[in-house]
C-alpha cells in the first residue's frame, strides 16, 4: 500500500506519472523510474556502510536488510517482467540482473518515491559484454574503472543501466528490471542505506 501521509502529494504525483509511463510502455506493473523536477541525486561511494547489507532473492521475491549480520527486516519485491528467463544481458530485456553490486546513487525525487541506484553493469557484465561484442573496449574499460573506484558505472551502454531499488511497488506487478518495494519499506531502506552499501541479487 502506498504511503500517502506526510509525503502524500509527492506520492500522488508519482502515482500519476507511474500510470502514464506504464500505459505508454504497455507493460504490466511499474515502468522504470525517472528523476522528478529538482531531483537531488547523490552518487559515488561514501565509504561508510555501517555494516549494512541487502540480499534480494529472485526465487522468493523478497529483500532482506541486515546490519552486522542481523536481520533487520524482510520485504516483498517486484522484479523485472522477464527475470525468470535468466540474467540481464542487454538494455530493454526486462530482466533484473544477478550479482554483487553496491548502492551508487541516492535519488530523493524519483517518480518512484525514493530510489537507490545499483552499480549495474558490474565488472563481470562489462567483460561478458565486450567478449560477446555488445560493447566496445572503451565502454568496457569505463565500466570497470567506475566499479573499481566505487562510483556509478555508465548507464547508457547497450548493457543497460539505471537498475534501482525504489518505491511504488505494484502488488503482483513487474518492472523493467528494477527492484520495487512498498513505500513504507523504502523509507526504512533509505534510512539505513548510504552510498556503498553492498547489494547481492541472487536465487
Amino acid at each position: 500500500m502506498m504511503k500517502w501521509a506526510g509525503k502524500g502529494y509527492k506520492c500522488l504525483i508519482s502515482a500519476i506519472l507511474v500510470i502514464a509511463l506504464a500505459a505508454s510502455s504497455l507493460v504490466t506493473g511499474y515502468a522504470e523510474p525517472v528523476s522528478g523536477p529538482g531531483a537531488n541525486i547523490t552518487s559515488g561511494n561514501s565509504g561508510s556502510t555501517n555494516n549494512v547489507t541487502i540480499y534480494v532473492s529472485k526465487r522468493t521475491k523478497t529483500l532482506s536488510l541486515k546490519q552486522n549480520g542481523v536481520l533487520i527486516a524482510e520485504y516483498p519485491v517486484s522484479l523485472g517482467a522477464a527475470s525468470a528467463e535468466g540474467n540481464k544481458k542487454v538494455e530493454g530485456d526486462m530482466r533484473t540482473p544477478s550479482g554483487e553490486f553496491y548502492v551508487c546513487t541516492r535519488n530523493d525525487k524519483s517518480v518512484a518515491y525514493l530510489a537507490l541506484g545499483l552499480s549495474y553493469p558490474a565488472i563481470k557484465d562489462a567483460e561478458r559484454g565486450y567478449a560477446d561484442g555488445i560493447i566496445t573496449e572503451a565502454q568496457r574499460d569505463e565500466i570497470i574503472k567506475a566499479n573499481k573506484e566505487g562510483k556509478q558505472p555508465p548507464w547508457d551502454t547497450p548493457l543497460g543501466g539505471a537498475i534501482e531499488i525504489h518505491g511504488c511497488r505494484v502488488p503482483d506487478g513487474t518492472t523493467h528490471g528494477c527492484v520495487a518495494v512498498d513505500n513504507n519499506d523504502m523509507d526504512v531502506l533509505w534510512s539505513y542505506c548510504n552510498l556503498g552499501v553492498p547489494v547481492t541479487i541472487g536465487p
